[in-house]
Protein backbone atom coordinates (compact mmCIF):
# COMPACT_ATOMS: atom_id res chain seq x y z
CA UNK A 1 0.00 0.00 0.00
CA UNK A 2 2.98 2.47 0.76
CA UNK A 3 4.65 1.59 -2.30
CA UNK A 4 1.03 2.96 -4.59
CA UNK A 5 0.93 5.73 -2.66
CA UNK A 6 4.88 6.36 -3.35
CA UNK A 7 5.99 6.69 0.61
CA UNK A 8 8.60 5.05 2.52
CA UNK A 9 8.26 3.23 5.56
CA UNK A 10 8.25 5.93 8.55
CA UNK A 11 5.91 8.18 6.02
CA UNK A 12 3.50 5.76 5.61
CA UNK A 13 3.06 5.16 9.08
CA UNK A 14 3.31 8.76 9.61
CA UNK A 15 0.46 9.07 7.70
CA UNK A 16 -1.71 6.34 8.70
CA UNK A 17 -1.68 7.72 12.50
CA UNK A 18 -2.74 10.65 11.03
CA UNK A 19 -5.50 9.42 9.35
CA UNK A 20 -6.15 7.34 12.68
CA UNK A 21 -6.74 10.89 14.59
CA UNK A 22 -9.57 11.16 12.41
CA UNK A 23 -11.14 7.95 11.69
CA UNK A 24 -10.78 5.31 13.96
CA UNK A 25 -12.66 1.75 15.13
CA UNK A 26 -16.04 2.55 16.21
CA UNK A 27 -18.29 -0.85 15.89
CA UNK A 28 -18.01 -3.90 14.05
CA UNK A 29 -20.78 -4.67 12.13
CA UNK A 30 -20.96 -8.08 10.94
CA UNK A 31 -23.89 -7.86 7.69
CA UNK A 32 -21.94 -5.86 5.01
CA UNK A 33 -25.84 -5.20 4.06
CA UNK A 34 -25.84 -2.92 7.52
CA UNK A 35 -22.84 -0.41 6.84
CA UNK A 36 -25.13 2.62 5.48
CA UNK A 37 -23.73 6.39 5.59
CA UNK A 38 -25.41 9.35 6.31
CA UNK A 39 -25.19 12.57 4.56
CA UNK A 40 -23.45 13.81 7.81
CA UNK A 41 -21.04 11.42 7.70
CA UNK A 42 -20.29 11.47 3.94
CA UNK A 43 -19.84 15.73 4.37
CA UNK A 44 -17.38 14.88 7.78
CA UNK A 45 -15.43 12.67 5.36
CA UNK A 46 -15.93 15.27 2.36
CA UNK A 47 -14.24 17.59 4.70
CA UNK A 48 -11.23 15.54 5.07
CA UNK A 49 -11.10 14.91 1.66
CA UNK A 50 -10.83 18.41 0.87
CA UNK A 51 -8.26 19.25 3.58
CA UNK A 52 -6.15 16.18 2.39
CA UNK A 53 -6.41 15.63 -1.29
CA UNK A 54 -4.30 18.77 -2.45
CA UNK A 55 -1.34 16.76 -1.35
CA UNK A 56 -2.49 12.82 -3.10
CA UNK A 57 -1.53 11.85 -6.46
CA UNK A 58 -3.86 9.64 -8.66
CA UNK A 59 -1.81 6.16 -8.12
CA UNK A 60 -1.65 5.46 -11.53
CA UNK A 61 -1.63 8.90 -13.62
CA UNK A 62 0.79 10.37 -10.86
CA UNK A 63 -1.71 13.83 -11.78
CA UNK A 64 -2.26 15.88 -8.81
CA UNK A 65 -5.63 15.32 -7.27
CA UNK A 66 -7.35 18.62 -6.94
CA UNK A 67 -10.60 19.11 -4.55
CA UNK A 68 -12.79 19.14 -7.84
CA UNK A 69 -11.24 15.99 -9.12
CA UNK A 70 -10.57 13.74 -6.22
CA UNK A 71 -12.67 10.61 -7.22
CA UNK A 72 -13.58 7.79 -4.95
CA UNK A 73 -10.69 5.80 -6.68
CA UNK A 74 -8.35 8.24 -5.26
CA UNK A 75 -10.15 8.32 -2.02
CA UNK A 76 -9.89 4.14 -1.25
CA UNK A 77 -6.37 4.72 -2.50
CA UNK A 78 -5.18 7.82 0.31
CA UNK A 79 -8.33 7.71 2.63
CA UNK A 80 -10.36 4.18 3.16
CA UNK A 81 -7.38 1.65 2.57
CA UNK A 82 -4.85 2.79 4.75
CA UNK A 83 -7.68 3.87 7.32
CA UNK A 84 -9.21 0.35 7.61
CA UNK A 85 -6.15 -1.67 6.81
CA UNK A 86 -5.00 -2.77 10.64
CA UNK A 87 -8.55 -3.72 11.80
CA UNK A 88 -9.94 -5.08 8.04
CA UNK A 89 -12.84 -2.98 8.50
CA UNK A 90 -14.86 -1.12 6.44
CA UNK A 91 -14.22 2.34 6.33
CA UNK A 92 -18.35 2.76 7.62
CA UNK A 93 -17.07 1.21 10.79
CA UNK A 94 -14.98 4.13 11.66
CA UNK A 95 -17.86 6.59 11.09
CA UNK A 96 -20.95 4.97 12.96
CA UNK A 97 -21.44 3.35 16.52
CA UNK A 98 -24.09 0.85 15.71
CA UNK A 99 -25.63 -1.22 12.67
CA UNK A 100 -27.55 1.87 9.89
CA UNK A 101 -29.62 -0.20 7.53
CA UNK A 102 -29.53 1.58 4.07
CA UNK A 103 -32.95 3.31 2.77
CA UNK A 104 -31.50 3.95 -0.40
CA UNK A 105 -28.87 2.19 -2.33
CA UNK A 106 -26.49 4.14 -4.59
CA UNK A 107 -25.23 2.79 -7.43
CA UNK A 108 -22.93 5.06 -9.39
CA UNK A 109 -19.59 4.70 -11.17
CA UNK A 110 -16.24 5.58 -8.61
CA UNK A 111 -14.34 7.52 -11.49
CA UNK A 112 -17.10 10.84 -10.56
CA UNK A 113 -15.62 13.52 -8.25
CA UNK A 114 -16.72 13.00 -4.45
CA UNK A 115 -18.07 16.13 -4.21
CA UNK A 116 -20.52 16.28 -7.33
CA UNK A 117 -21.42 12.39 -5.57
CA UNK A 118 -22.36 14.12 -2.45
CA UNK A 119 -24.02 17.34 -3.85
CA UNK A 120 -26.82 14.53 -5.91
CA UNK A 121 -26.69 12.62 -2.46
CA UNK A 122 -28.05 16.38 -1.54
CA UNK A 123 -30.05 16.60 -3.53
CA UNK A 124 -31.69 13.68 -3.39
CA UNK A 125 -32.49 14.06 0.57
CA UNK A 126 -34.07 17.35 -0.51
CA UNK A 127 -36.74 16.25 -2.88
CA UNK A 128 -37.48 13.01 -0.96
CA UNK A 129 -37.26 14.29 2.41
CA UNK A 130 -36.58 17.43 4.78
CA UNK A 131 -33.56 19.03 4.42
CA UNK A 132 -33.12 18.81 8.20
CA UNK A 133 -33.31 15.34 8.26
CA UNK A 134 -29.61 14.85 6.57
CA UNK A 135 -28.69 12.51 9.87
CA UNK A 136 -31.18 9.63 9.50
CA UNK A 137 -31.43 8.40 5.98
CA UNK A 138 -28.28 6.05 5.83
CA UNK A 139 -27.26 4.88 1.67
CA UNK A 140 -25.62 1.97 0.72
CA UNK A 141 -22.17 3.09 -1.20
CA UNK A 142 -20.18 0.15 -1.77
CA UNK A 143 -16.92 1.46 -1.26
CA UNK A 144 -17.55 2.67 2.29
CA UNK A 145 -19.56 -0.36 3.40
CA UNK A 146 -17.76 -2.98 1.38
CA UNK A 147 -14.03 -3.90 3.65
CA UNK A 148 -11.77 -2.98 0.68
CA UNK A 149 -9.05 -5.86 2.15
CA UNK A 150 -11.17 -8.41 1.60
CA UNK A 151 -13.39 -8.06 -1.09
CA UNK A 152 -13.41 -11.75 -1.96
CA UNK A 153 -15.93 -12.26 1.17
CA UNK A 154 -17.98 -9.65 -0.15
CA UNK A 155 -18.43 -10.93 -4.04
CA UNK A 156 -19.54 -14.57 -4.05
CA UNK A 157 -20.62 -16.89 -6.59
CA UNK A 158 -24.51 -16.47 -6.00
CA UNK A 159 -25.69 -13.02 -6.98
CA UNK A 160 -27.98 -13.17 -3.93
CA UNK A 161 -25.20 -13.59 -1.43
CA UNK A 162 -23.54 -10.64 -2.31
CA UNK A 163 -23.65 -7.32 0.02
CA UNK A 164 -24.94 -5.39 -2.84
CA UNK A 165 -28.10 -7.74 -3.53
CA UNK A 166 -28.97 -7.86 0.27
CA UNK A 167 -28.52 -3.79 0.89
CA UNK A 168 -30.89 -3.44 -2.18
CA UNK A 169 -33.57 -6.18 -0.39
CA UNK A 170 -33.15 -3.56 2.26
CA UNK A 171 -33.57 -0.26 0.85
CA UNK A 172 -36.65 1.27 -0.28
CA UNK A 173 -35.03 2.26 -3.28
CA UNK A 174 -31.88 2.52 -5.51
CA UNK A 175 -30.91 6.05 -6.01
CA UNK A 176 -28.87 5.96 -10.11
CA UNK A 177 -26.42 8.47 -9.74
CA UNK A 178 -25.00 9.57 -13.24
CA UNK A 179 -22.45 11.88 -14.13
CA UNK A 180 -22.66 14.71 -17.03
CA UNK A 181 -21.75 12.07 -19.62
CA UNK A 182 -23.65 9.57 -17.86
CA UNK A 183 -20.27 7.14 -17.67
CA UNK A 184 -21.54 3.71 -16.29
CA UNK A 185 -24.01 3.44 -19.65
CA UNK A 186 -21.49 4.13 -22.06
Amino acid sequence: MARALRMQGAEFEDYVQELSTHFSLQVRIAKTEHRGITLAQLKRTEAFIQGRCHTWVDTHTEAAVSATTVNLYHVNSWLIKPSTNADNCAFVELLVAADQPPQWFCSHWWGEPVQDFIRCIEAHLHLRRLPGAMDEWAYWICAYANRQHCLNAELVEDPEQTSFFKAMQLAIGVLLILDKNATPFS
